[in-house]
């Protein structure tokens, strides 16, 4: 006779989300340690990539390289690991509220690959990394006194969002009259599993 022991799968553990002086912290870091990297020229085969996709979607096109302003993103070895493409200028690529379209392109082997799509009206690159590549985060407008900032990590694949939060510059008091405080409101929106980069 013989016997088969069976060990218990056991999951991972379930860690909570940061608390909301972690995030008002790390909010406030994110905005002093954010950094876009080094100006360069669009690449053509992005330029006519963006051009191309941009024609397929909507009325509007890329029609210059102006419109699209380039930053080199930095490996730890201080080599070129992509790029990040911002659109500025125009109602083709950027909303009434200031944000525009960004595209993050890894470089490798030579090839870029587009690896994240969304709208931003600021972005910058942090000194933490996952997977090569820099954390990234961004801040979207949503109105004249709300901005909501979302924090990037690379998978190795994608970056995918890792965390979000909201900054209010003013908002609705107790008695209803507007407050504007020294420091933005932060207001976390950071999910059990999401961690803060050290």
């Amino acid at each position: 006779m013989s016997f088969v022991l069976f060990w218990p799968h056991v999951l991972p553990a379930q860690h909570d989300s940061p608390s909301a002086q972690e995030v008002e912290e790390f909010a406030r870091r994110a905005r002093t340690e954010a950094n876009v990297g080094k100006q360069v020229s669009v690449p053509d085969s992005i330029f006519y990539e963006l051009k191309e996709k941009d024609s397929d979607d909507s009325p509007c096109t890329v029609e210059t390289r102006d419109g699209l302003e380039t930053h080199q993103i930095l490996l730890r070895s201080g080599l070129i690991g992509g790029l990040a493409i911002q659109g500025h200028g125009g109602e083709c690529l950027c909303s009434p509220t200031g944000n525009c379209d960004f595209w993050i392109y890894q470089l490798k082997k030579g090839k870029y690959r587009l690896v994240l799509e969304t709208n931003v009206q600021v972005f910058g690159f942090l000194k933490s990394r996952t997977k090569g590549l820099p954390d990234l985060v961004t801040w979207s407008h949503a109105s004249a006194f709300d901005s909501e900032a979302q924090l990037f990590r690379f998978d190795g694949d994608q970056y995918i969002r890792s965390g979000a939060w909201e900054e209010e510059s003013e908002y609705p008091g107790e008695n209803g009259e507007m407050v504007r405080p020294d420091r933005p409101r932060i207001t976390s929106h950071f999910l059990a599993g999401d961690t803060i980069p050290q």
